[in-house]
């Protein structure tokens, strides 16, 4: 089941990257934020191109360059929780935004810590 989540991954950060690059309103709507066409789109399509572009060089990363990729993802997830987690405790950002969003990076982390575990390269090191 981590084997499968791993694989999907990069491909569902290609989609919400390509989503939220495209049309940040749409994306800002489901996180609960209201959109204004300035600084929020600003940063959701910050975010998303930095998802798209982790998830494109997982998806066309060698075969011995995938954990590397792997590696730098989990990190990033990691950090985003952490920021997310601060965020919303202090009130930066509606508490239901900031579950919504928590809800990817969570995910994203544990799948990625997950993975790690049961990668046989890293097993053989």
């Amino acid at each position: 089941m981590i084997a499968t989540a791993s694989r999907l991954l990069p491909w569902f950060r290609v989609v919400f990257g390509a989503i939220g690059l495209l049309v940040p309103r749409v994306l800002g709507r489901w996180y609960g934020l209201s959109a204004n066409g300035g600084s929020l789109d600003v940063a959701l399509r910050y975010a998303c191109i930095r998802a798209l572009g982790l998830g494109i060089g997982r998806l066309t990363a060698s075969r011995a360059t995938r954990r590397e990729w792997d590696r730098i993802a989990l990190l990033i997830d990691v950090l985003d929780t952490l920021m997310l987690l601060e965020a919303g405790i202090r009130g930066r950002i509606p508490k239901r935004s900031a579950l919504v969003m928590l809800s990817g990076t969570i995910s994203g982390a544990a799948i990625g810590f997950l993975a790690r575990d049961s990668d046989p390269v890293r097993a053989a090191d």
